[in-house]
């Protein structure tokens, strides 16, 4: 039987008019619903499509889609500039403030190179901050200061005043060599003694030791009537503290015990 040649190995054979099909109807398709046209003249290009109308809806979409990269660019710089205002606080205005060059132990005496002024906001600086180095030198620390701490009321000695919440109370303790040991800015806890022996009840809790006063007088007034000042020590206490400190003075001694 003669081999039939596969279709992929065909040869194409363009169509010549005239030849093959004679039949009238050739280049429509008699498919059911199919569009039908006539087929292009050997040689020509079929003609071109008709133009698409383009209305200014179509135009204005083109131009936005072609400026998105700048629209989305200018959109975040507004955004950025409208929240730098809430990011960035306003400006405020500064202060002048003293404070220690160095840290000071309790019991220190301020000098010129102990002190140190800077500029810091307004809202920073603490009430009753506004002495100036030359009203603080030669003033007495009560407390042991850190560096760059600013100098308020609280913190100085002079003036029997103590830290802010306290009181000052000159009280005479039994162990004279005691009160010769003490340094400004020690604590201490003061124990009453109930006069038999026993063991006295603590009287004031981490008493802060002051400077000690130079006046003549300083002994005759302190609590436990004794007449040496060489026993007397000036404490920083509580004001819950003192109607103890009093009553266990006038019944008996008053000791002490060195606490951190």
């Amino acid at each position: 039987m003669p081999q039939s040649t596969p279709a992929h190995d065909r040869a194409f054979t363009p169509a010549v008019p005239g030849q093959g099909r004679s039949d009238p109807g050739q280049g429509r398709s008699d498919r059911p619903g199919a569009t039908s046209w006539p087929a292009p003249e050997p040689g020509r290009r079929p003609p071109p499509l008709p133009p698409v109308p383009h209305g200014w809806r179509v135009r204005l979409r083109v131009l936005v889609w072609r400026a998105r990269w700048w629209t989305a660019a200018t959109l975040l710089a507004l955004a950025c500039a409208a929240a730098l205002p809430v990011i960035a606080p306003a400006p405020t205005g500064t202060a002048t403030l003293t404070v220690t060059s160095h840290e000071l132990a309790a019991g220190a005496t301020l000098a010129a190179r102990d002190l140190m002024t800077v500029a810091v906001p307004v809202q920073a600086v603490p009430d009753q901050a506004d002495l100036t180095p030359a009203e603080l030198v030669g003033r007495t620390l009560a407390v042991t200061v850190p560096a760059r701490s600013p100098l308020v009321p609280g913190v100085l000695a002079g003036g029997l005043h103590g830290p802010d919440g306290t009181v000052v109370a000159v009280v005479r303790l039994a162990d004279a060599a005691l009160v010769a040991l003490l340094h400004p800015g020690d604590r201490l806890d003061v124990l009453g003694s109930d006069g038999l022996g026993g063991d006295g009840a603590v009287l004031a809790h981490r008493a802060l030791v002051l400077p000690q006063q130079t006046a003549p007088s300083a002994g005759a007034g302190a609590l436990g009537c004794g007449a040496d000042p060489s026993a007397t020590v000036v404490l920083a206490v509580l004001p819950d503290e003192v109607a103890g400190l009093s009553g266990a003075a006038a019944s008996g001694g008053l000791t002490a015990v060195v606490v951190p």
